[in-house]
This record gives C-alpha cells, sequence and structure tokens, in this order.
C-alpha cells in the first residue's frame, strides 16, 4: 500500500520538482557572477576585503529560496487532496491515518531536502573555487537557518491547506511566518551559530499538530 502511496506522491511532483531546483540554480549562477565579478574584476584582495571585513553576502537570494522550495511542495502535495476534502479518502485505507499521512509529509520534506542540499553543496563549490575551507565553512553555516527554516515552512504550509477550521488556519500561519522570520531575518555570516540548535528542536513543535490536524479532517469537524 505504501508503494501506491509513493505512486501517487510521484505523479503528483514529477513535473514540478524540477521548478525549485531550476530556481536554485539559478541563485547559485547569480552568486557565481557576483564571485567573479569582484575577483576577476576588481580583484582578490577586494573579495577578501569583503568577505572577512564588510561580512558581505554573495549568496543572499538563498535565503528565502528554501522557503518556497518547501512552500511550492507543500501546496502541490496537499491542495489537490484536500479539496473537496478528498484527503478523508485516504483515511479509508488499509494503512493507519496517522503512517499515511506521515508518509506523505516525509515524501514533501525528502523533496526539499534533496533541493536544499544540492543548492548547499552547489554554494560551497563556488565559495571554495575562490576562497580557502574555512570561508566555505562559514558560507554553510550562514546556510543553515535558511535550509532549516524550510521544515516549518512546509509544515506549516500542510496544516494551513489541511486544517478543517479557519481559527486553527490562521493560528498555524502566523506562528509558522513568524518563526520562519526569526529564521531568516539575518543574513549576516554565522549570525544564528549559537542559537542554530534551539531553533532545530524547535521545529520538531510542527510535528504532532499534522497529526492532530488528519484527525479531524477524518472527523469531519471544524473544531
Amino acid at each position: 500500500m505504501f508503494a501506491a502511496l509513493a505512486y501517487k506522491e510521484w505523479l503528483k511532483l514529477r513535473l514540478v520538482f524540477w521548478v525549485p531546483l531550476a530556481a536554485v540554480l539559478v541563485a547559485l549562477a547569480l552568486a557565481l557572477v557576483d564571485f567573479r565579478h569582484v575577483n576577476e574584476m576588481i580583484g582578490p584582495v577586494m573579495l577578501w576585503y569583503d568577505v572577512a571585513l564588510l561580512d558581505k553576502v554573495f549568496y543572499s537570494d538563498l535565503r528565502y529560496v528554501f522557503v518556497c522550495v518547501s512552500v511550492w511542495f507543500a501546496l502541490f502535495q496537499f491542495v489537490p487532496e484536500c479539496t473537496d476534502n478528498r484527503l478523508r479518502l485516504l483515511f479509508h485505507l488499509p494503512v493507519p491515518r496517522r503512517k499515511a499521512v506521515y508518509f506523505m509529509v516525509g515524501v514533501g520534506l525528502i523533496c526539499t531536502a534533496v533541493v536544499g542540499l544540492a543548492a548547499v553543496s552547489g554554494l560551497a563549490c563556488i565559495v571554495g573555487a575562490f576562497m580557502p575551507v574555512e570561508a566555505v565553512c562559514i558560507a554553510v553555516l550562514t546556510c543553515a537557518p535558511w535550509l532549516l527554516a524550510s521544515i516549518p515552512a512546509y509544515l506549516g504550509t500542510v496544516l494551513v491547506v489541511m486544517e478543517p477550521a479557519w481559527p486553527h488556519k490562521f493560528v498555524h500561519g502566523a506562528v509558522t511566518a513568524l518563526f520562519v522570520h526569526g529564521l531568516t531575518a539575518s543574513s549576516m555570516q554565522g549570525a544564528y551559530e549559537h542559537t542554530i540548535v534551539l531553533y532545530a528542536l524547535g521545529c520538531l513543535l510542527w510535528i504532532l499538530p499534522i497529526e492532530l490536524a488528519a484527525f479531524r479532517v477524518k472527523r469531519g469537524g471544524a473544531w
């Protein structure tokens, strides 16, 4: 039965998966152009000055890309499911409700992670082509909270789409927006070095409401 669920997710995402990947490639291309412009047109000394002394971030276009990627996948997965309460049909399958819903969520998070890791790997290659490994580590650390923000953004979007009650939709949307804003508010290098673990633990708060929302959908109530 999980093979059938996987095939259903494949049908929904097989075409739209490439759009976020294309957006990431555009953001990386812009970062590469900026690095090459400063390094070759102005000089390597100025590149070092910008990065080491001015804390300039040449890859700030990635700041909101991860969040947009996760919202993209969540919408294409759950809007078709929740239109006309089609999600309730899922609960008639011989699969526990919890496992079926979290399987769909897991597929979306894996797609988000694949695109995110491709972006971070590409960024590491770009930075490593111009600067030492220490600068690569700082670049990855700078991107880490932006990538982490994709988790609550994805789960929050799923909750907003899935929830049958509008007050719950509003609360989930508002709390998610505030948390995601906290993770993407700064583009300074290594700004979240000492707090990213706390933010990662905070992302766990979005897991249980998925189960509660699915339960409310199954009951057909709006409380």
